[in-house]
């Protein structure tokens, strides 16, 4: 029977992937009719992954200045081009609503997707020494041969379970009834003495 140590796990953090932003139907509720305003407060709702600031910051109308149709329409390509910015996907519905005093109150609110989870990769460790221990009726040489682990290769469960099945093997074909164990001590970060312990059982 043989028994495989558990290896460490790192995560990687990787790169998020750009993702959509959609207008929902029927997101112009209360449109407002064609003519130039002024625009007055513009608030965000639901943006949760994205700083109100910087959705503030990048409209190309502020409040106080004129806009029209066209204006209104720029704001939000503004508006879209900052979460797309940001890598967050998030579905869009607006609110246009003109007072009589022809002032122009926009709302934009998100339904955002939730983030995206970091890719998890397994990084192996480097064995510094590979050694057998227990061994007395099949050399070290043999065993180390059958292994076909050497100082600097990168270890992984299914290379030593690999390892540990060729020397099972070996024992088998010399006749030699043996359960084969592993272990090892980390010598730096990452960096390991690897030992395969024999257990040999008598005749």
């Amino acid at each position: 029977m043989t028994k495989l140590p558990k290896l460490p796990a790192a995560l990687v953090a990787g790169a998020l992937a750009a993702l959509p932003i959609s207008m929902l139907p029927g997101a112009a509720a209360n449109a407002a009719p064609a003519g130039s305003y002024t625009l007055g407060k513009v608030t965000f709702v639901g943006n949760d992954q994205v700083p109100t600031a910087d959705l503030q910051s990048a409209l190309p109308i502020q409040p106080g200045e004129k806009i029209d149709e066209a204006g209104m329409s720029q704001e939000t390509d503004a508006v879209e081009q900052v979460y797309r910015k940001h890598n967050v996907g998030a579905s869009l519905s607006i609110r246009k609503t003109i007072t009589p005093r022809k002032v122009a109150l926009l709302t934009y609110t998100f339904t955002e997707q939730a983030p995206v989870a970091p890719t998890v990769t397994h990084i192996g460790i480097t064995a510094d020494h590979v050694g057998v221990a227990g061994n007395k009726k099949i050399s070290t040489d043999k065993i180390l041969a059958a292994a076909n682990l050497h100082p600097g290769d990168t270890l992984t469960n299914e290379k030593i379970a690999a390892a540990q099945t060729a020397i099972l093997a070996l024992y088998k074909k010399a006749n030699v009834g043996a359960t084969i164990n592993s272990g090892w001590t980390n010598t730096t970060p990452q960096h390991v003495d690897l030992v395969f312990t024999v257990v040999e059982k008598t005749s």
